[in-house]
């Protein structure tokens, strides 16, 4: 059965991760895959990403640019956002600017200051479960419309389509290692959080502002500068 018919343009792209399900790609190379597919086939987004996860922790991530994987680490390291809530609710999320926006207010303000502005997240779903969640993001406010949504949530079908063909022992076993990283680089944000709260008396808000901030300006991984602090590598 071909699990993606083809549909004008967003047809043809889908083309291009027929052989995944051929050849028992491991959901990390899928869900890379499938995120660049998602950034190639939205005029306006700048970035994008596809999380699996399972009891709130990502487990499995693609991401598209360093922009979009920041905005991911935030939802995690705080708890809430579009994507988890796209994920828990099987609803689709969208944030017209994260500058205005105040259904997440942590995340919407370090957002914003690391330079998203809009985003639309929409839950991967298998049957009645919701495995995961694809999500297109923005640094101009307003960026998305109807067509951009129909677009991604069909792309999203399919994506769930795919990633339900390719749940492998091995997939089994690196998701695992996955979530081990997951809760790690959470551990992470924590400790540098309150390394900048004390060593430059901030809030917890602005501690997590300055990480953004830092990680932007310095053109390195979110992930990265947060490692340094805790372990007391940061370069000046």
């Amino acid at each position: 059965m071909d699990l993606f018919p083809p549909s004008g343009e967003l047809g043809a792209t889908l083309g291009r991760i027929r052989g995944l399900t051929l050849t028992q790609e491991t959901a990390q190379h899928a869900v890379e895959l499938l995120a660049r597919v998602a950034q190639e086939t939205t005029p306006n987004a700048s970035g994008a990403g596809v999380s699996l996860i399972h009891h709130a922790q990502r487990v499995s991530v693609g991401s598209t640019d360093d922009l979009s994987r920041i905005a991911d680490d935030l939802q995690y390291s705080l708890g809430e956002g579009p994507c988890l809530t796209a994920w828990s609710s099987l609803r689709p999320v969208e944030i017209g600017d994260t500058a205005t926006d105040q259904r997440f207010p942590q995340w919407s303000a370090a957002a914003a200051e690391a330079g998203v502005r809009a985003c639309l997240s929409v839950p991967l779903l298998r049957g009645r479960d919701s495995i995961g969640a694809m999500k297109i993001y923005s640094t101009q406010p307003s960026a998305f419309g109807d067509a951009d949504r129909a677009r991604l949530v069909s792309l999203a079908t399919a994506a769930s389509a795919l990633l339900g063909h390719v749940q492998t022992s091995e997939t089994t076993t690196r998701l695992s290692a996955e979530l081990r990283e997951s809760l790690r680089s959470r551990d992470l944000v924590g400790v540098a959080k309150g390394i900048l709260m004390q060593r430059e008396g901030l809030t917890e808000s602005e501690a997590l502002a300055a990480l953004t901030f830092r990680a932007r300006t310095a053109g390195i991984p979110f992930r990265r500068l947060t490692e340094d602090i805790a372990n007391g590598t940061e370069t000046p």
